[in-house]
C-alpha cells in the first residue's frame, strides 16, 4: 500500500492539471449553455457589420474602375458595360469567398468552436488521468513520472483554450487566420501530449518484452 501510495504521489500534481481541465471544461459547457443567445447575437452582429464593411469597400472599388474607365475610354463606356458587370461579379464573389465558413455562417463556425473548447476539456481530461494512473504503476524512475505528470498535465490544460480563444477570433479575423493565430498555444500544447503519449507507450513496450532490464535502460527505469 505504501508503494502505491508514494506511485499515485509521483504524478499527483498531472492528475491534479487533468481533474482542473474536466472542472474548467464543466464550467465552460455551464458558461456556453446560460449565455448561448447572447454570445450567437453577437458573433451574428460582428458578421453583419463585416458584410457589410466588405459590401462598402466593394463599391468603392466598383466606383473607381467605372470613374477611370470612363476617364481613359469614353468612346467605349457604352460598350463595356457588360465587362464592368462582368467585373462586379467577379469582385462579389471575392468578397463572399473572403472568409470560407465550413458551415454556411462564421457565427456559427464560431459557436461550434467554442462548444470544442469544452470537448476537448473533459475529452482530454479525462484521457490525460487514465494515462497518468498507467504511469504510476509502470516502473518508471519517480523522476520520469513526474516530468509525464507535468507534460500530459499542461498539455491537457494548453490544449482546449487554443479552441475558445479561435472561436472569439473566427468572425473578426476569418477561420483561417484565426486558426493561426493561436498555433504559439496549440503547436506546443499538442507536441507535449503526443510526445508524452509516445514515451508511455515505448515504456509499455519496453516493459512487456521485459527489455526494460537492460543496462541501456536502467536510466529509465528503477532496478527491483
Amino acid at each position: 500500500m505504501h508503494g502505491l501510495r508514494d506511485s499515485l504521489l509521483d504524478v499527483y500534481h498531472g492528475l491534479a492539471m487533468a481533474l482542473l481541465a474536466v472542472i474548467l471544461g464543466t464550467l465552460w459547457v455551464a458558461y456556453i449553455a446560460t449565455h448561448h443567445e447572447q454570445l450567437h447575437g453577437g458573433f451574428e452582429s460582428q458578421e453583419a457589420e463585416l458584410k457589410e464593411v466588405q459590401m462598402q469597400h466593394l463599391m468603392q472599388e466598383l466606383n473607381m474602375d467605372q470613374m477611370l474607365s470612363a476617364h481613359d475610354h469614353p468612346d467605349q463606356a457604352a460598350g463595356g458595360h457588360h465587362h464592368n458587370e462582368s467585373r462586379q461579379g467577379d469582385k462579389s464573389h471575392h468578397a463572399a469567398g473572403h472568409q470560407h465558413s465550413h458551415s454556411g455562417s462564421l457565427a456559427m463556425d464560431a459557436m461550434q468552436r467554442l462548444l470544442r473548447g469544452h470537448i476537448h476539456f473533459m475529452g482530454i481530461g479525462a484521457l490525460v488521468a487514465v494515462l497518468l494512473l498507467i504511469v504510476a504503476f509502470t516502473s518508471l524512475k519517480p523522476g520520469w513520472k513526474k516530468l509525464l505528470g507535468w507534460t500530459f498535465g499542461i498539455g491537457a490544460l494548453a490544449y482546449p483554450p487554443a479552441w475558445i480563444m479561435m472561436g472569439f477570433r473566427t468572425v473578426t479575423m476569418g477561420p483561417e487566420a484565426a486558426e493561426a493565430s493561436v498555433m504559439w498555444l496549440f503547436g506546443p500544447a499538442v507536441a507535449l501530449l503526443i510526445a508524452s503519449m509516445c514515451m508511455l507507450f515505448v515504456v509499455l513496450v519496453l516493459e512487456v518484452t521485459r527489455l526494460n532490464r537492460w543496462r541501456f535502460f536502467h536510466c529509465l527505469f528503477a532496478t527491483t
